[in-house]
């Protein structure tokens, strides 16, 4: 996908998504940056002072930052306003035969989550984490092409059964004054009924590949204006 270009939106099918290191971390959010393999602990305020012009917009503050085994250099803000997260909700215990006879009878019987309609939290928030990559020089092309690539098609929820699953609800570019950075907004759906919202924005410039990840609180709906708020402190150059 190129990054010029007016508003627009498309589709991404399940499966393209952030390498499976990386989009751990941007989900699991601390506990798994414990236990990511890291080769070299960075300074952060540091290193997005070089990436930025402009301090982190408020309310995040830089939380950590890292080399990764791969070469990748990750900075991790998180939002010092967030209030306490909704808990992941249980999915219901069935008996495995009534589950098979229920999966077998109806697409929509009892059993199912219809997960046009689940419940959601708080609208036009912004996000809860955001996760910063920069890609090695040597790889900076190919996972740029991977991550925002015109050949991702969208799923749909139907595909999507009551053990939750992940896919690209949406893609294309923000039109933001002069600048139109490519994004893809993916979902995590989760067993019981949650989910949670990621999106990608490439922040690429004069072929130095950085690629932005937010991430919203456990339920709460991506927020378009939130995030274009936010890019217009995050412009480099």
């Amino acid at each position: 996908m190129d990054a010029a270009g007016k508003e627009s939106t498309a589709g991404e099918r399940p499966g393209c998504v952030l390498g499976i290191a990386l989009g751990l971390l941007v989900l699991g959010g601390l506990i798994t940056w414990v236990v990511l393999p890291k080769t070299q602990k960075l300074d952060g305020t540091a290193l997005f002072a070089a990436w930025f012009s402009t301090p982190p917009p408020a309310p995040f503050a830089v939380r950590d930052a890292a080399r990764l085994m791969g070469g990748e250099e990750v900075v991790q803000l998180v939002n010092g306003g967030a209030g306490e997260e909704r808990p992941r909700s249980e999915p219901q215990k069935q008996d495995p035969a009534v589950a098979r006879g229920e999966a077998e009878a109806s697409s929509s019987g009892p059993g199912r989550i219809d997960w046009a309609k689940v419940e959601q939290g708080p609208v036009e928030q912004p996000p809860r984490t955001l996760t910063l990559v920069r890609y090695p020089e040597e790889r900076a092309a190919a996972e740029r092409r991977r991550l925002f690539s015109e050949k991702l098609t969208l799923g749909s929820l139907d595909e999507i059964g009551p053990e939750g699953g992940r896919m690209v609800l949406e893609l294309g570019t923000l039109d933001l004054a002069g600048w139109t950075p490519a994004f893809v907004q993916e979902r995590e759906f989760e067993a019981g009924g949650t989910f949670r919202d990621v999106v990608r924005v490439d922040l690429t410039r004069a072929g130095d590949v950085v690629v932005l990840n937010a991430v919203w609180s456990r339920s709460e709906p991506f927020s378009r204006s939130a995030l274009k708020g936010l890019l217009a402190s995050l412009r480099r150059g």
